[in-house]
């Protein structure tokens, strides 16, 4: 059986007030995708932590390879989010490889 290994760049693009905007897509496209994050408002409970995923994780425009689904954004959303609880910033760059 074979494993498809999984290779997800993102990297901080523009913020709007609270929310982040990234720029997404796999380690061998350009960074073709976009993104919205409001991390404040999920961490302060703003926005109820069973919200759809789709209402967390924006997808403004998907990359190439993430057109029917956000598995992608969600991944980079993951790492990002991680950071954030620790660090209560943004993560400029970073990826997530599987």
């Amino acid at each position: 059986m074979n494993s498809v290994a999984i290779c997800i760049k993102f990297k901080l693009y523009r913020m709007d007030d609270n929310k982040a905007v990234y720029a997404y897509g796999d380690c061998s496209e350009n960074f073709e995708g976009l993104f919205e994050l409001d991390l404040e408002k999920l961490i302060s409970g703003e926005i109820p932590s069973d919200t759809d995923m789709r209402e967390v994780v924006k997808v403004i425009k998907p990359c190439i390879s993430d057109i029917d689904y956000q598995h992608k954004a969600n991944r980079a959303f993951s790492k990002i989010y991680k950071h954030y609880k620790e660090t209560r910033t943004y993560l400029l760059e970073g990826g997530y490889y599987a």
